[in-house]
């Protein structure tokens, strides 16, 4: 089935969000906020803290607020399980790596010493208790490739299935790829000639250089590369043949955005435009009502059944369950149909909620060994459309399906949102820095709506509280831009997301 591609972009003081649809529905989501860094990708300088040889581990200092956590197997080039150090990469799985004898056994204390200076790449942000990961298998991407130049690994995007086809790309990537580094061939390079491959290595190699004469010059513990941006990265990794159009409502952002794809990929400037209507974008185009949706834990399947997700520190659990569907003929018949549904269903809220770790998915009993296959089969379809690597698991007679999601940072609900402490079962309330951003927003939409010269406004205690603590210079932002008094208050009373107005007499 062919799909069209459509990216919506908005963004305003306090944050920049992606939509992507998919043929009218939505596929993805991005949050990127401006008060919250993303450290992924980025390359540091760092210096080994602690050496923990029971774990066959070290503790590195990048300059961030917690020390890093560097395995082993991160230190060393694993040709034989090269996986993925960032969601757009595409780097493939094990089996796409030249042939190369084994590696010896080797220990962390053979490796690194404590004290000793060292450049890394962070791969995982900090998720709860959990410090950020990061590797010394350093991998830098542009539109068709991702160089590796720690590793002699050349490869092909697993999403191109064609074998004759891979191999007679294998052989363009050998002969544009230099002897010491290894290359990734993505999707996008599948219609390009070796010319304009061998000048997308070319970029990559003189920018590793540069990072490493910047190492070279730098004091550890520093940050030496910082990654692209949501804007860059959107740009890179999803203008394909795929790819539409492309929507945007700040008439900055669509000029950064331009000057991206001029580089990237010139072809596609016609298909950028720039939205200019007083009403907000996602209200326009019928986005945040979707967007809302994704703080439910309840996601309601078109034939009337619905699964519940949960997720804990541990795991992610997906419950299954007919929920309204009766079906026609009998009950086998509906659930296999609930079920199959449902795999198609689970596929896309991992991928919008960018959910990872270990899942387990529980699947309504079915009896026939042929129907747990096809529904098997059917989320393993709709995953192929994930960047992040899955894993998927035998169905067993019970119903549970185990599999897993490659994680790299907070899931979209840990990022936004907070379990709800009302109901205390059906779904999440928004963060309190969501809250926050919530709030500043009405007080523009107050201010051009036209506003006396005092804005008060009464909010739940702990977001008046973070708003006073860490948000007061946003505030005289505000007052310096409006000409106005901003009076924000805490009030008991409300409901956490409540903001009221009161009026000036």
């Amino acid at each position: 089935m062919s799909v069209e591609r459509r990216i919506f972009i908005t963004t305003d003081d306090y944050e920049t969000r992606v939509a992507i649809f998919e043929n009218s529905k939505l596929a993805e989501y991005f949050v990127e906020r401006r008060q919250e860094k993303r450290n992924q990708s980025n390359i540091y300088k760092g210096i080994v803290t602690t050496i923990v040889p029971g774990i066959e581990a070290a503790f590195v200092d990048i300059g961030l607020p917690r020390n890093a956590f560097l395995y082993v197997r991160d230190l060393c080039p694993m040709e034989q399980e090269f996986e993925d150090l960032s969601d757009e990469n595409e780097i493939l799985p094990e089996e796409d790596a030249e042939e190369g004898p084994p590696l010896p056994p080797v220990t962390i204390s053979d490796l690194l010493k404590e004290g000793q200076e060292i450049l890394v790449q962070l791969y995982k942000e900090p998720i709860g208790a959990k410090g950020s990961r990061v590797t010394t298998n350093i991998s830098l991407p542009r539109r068709y490739a991702v160089l590796l130049p720690n590793s002699r690994h050349v490869g092909v995007s697993r999403k191109i299935e064609n074998e004759e086809e891979r191999e007679k790309l294998r052989e363009i990537a050998r002969s544009v790829t230099p002897s010491d580094m290894g290359l990734i061939l993505r999707t996008a390079a599948r219609e390009i000639s070796a010319d304009v491959l061998k000048g997308d290595v070319e970029q990559l190699v003189r920018g590793w250089e540069e990072i490493q004469q910047r190492a070279d010059q730098t004091r550890a513990p520093a940050l030496i590369y910082r990654s692209p941006d949501i804007l860059a990265r959107i740009v890179r990794d999803y203008l394909d043949d795929e790819f539409v159009e492309m929507v945007v409502d700040q008439e900055d952002v669509f000029d950064e955005i331009i000057g991206y794809v001029r580089e990237f990929a010139p072809e596609f400037v016609p298909h950028i435009t720039l939205y200019d209507d007083d009403e907000p974008l996602f209200l326009s185009a019928g986005i945040e009502s979707d967007v809302n949706a994704l703080r439910s834990r309840r996601v309601w399947l078109h034939c009337g059944g619905y699964i519940v997700i949960d997720e804990t520190e541990a795991l992610t659990t997906i419950d299954v369950n007919t929920g309204r569907y009766v079906g026609k003929r009998n009950l086998e018949e509906t659930v296999f149909k609930t079920n199959t549904e449902a795999a198609a269903e689970i596929a896309r809220q991992l991928r919008l909620r960018d959910i990872g770790g270990i899942i387990i998915i529980d699947f309504i009993d079915m009896q026939s060994p042929n129907h747990r296959e096809h529904v098997k089969q059917k989320l393993e379809e709709h995953l192929k459309r994930d960047r992040s690597r899955t894993n998927v698991f035998e169905l067993t007679e019970l119903g549970l399906l185990p599999m897993t999601r490659k994680r790299v940072r907070k899931s979209l609900n840990k990022l936004l949102t907070q379990p709800c402490p009302y109901c205390k079962r059906d779904g999440y309330i928004l963060s309190t820095e969501s809250m926050v951003i919530k709030t500043f927003r009405s007080i523009e939409e107050i201010c051009r709506s036209g506003c006396d010269s005092v804005v008060r406004l009464r909010v739940h205690p702990r977001v008046a509280g973070r708003i006073k603590e860490s948000h007061q210079a946003q505030v005289e932002h505000l007052q310096d831009r409006y000409k106005i008094r901003i009076d924000i208050t805490g009030d008991r009373e409300l409901h956490f997301e409540q903001i009221v107005e009161d009026h000036v007499l």
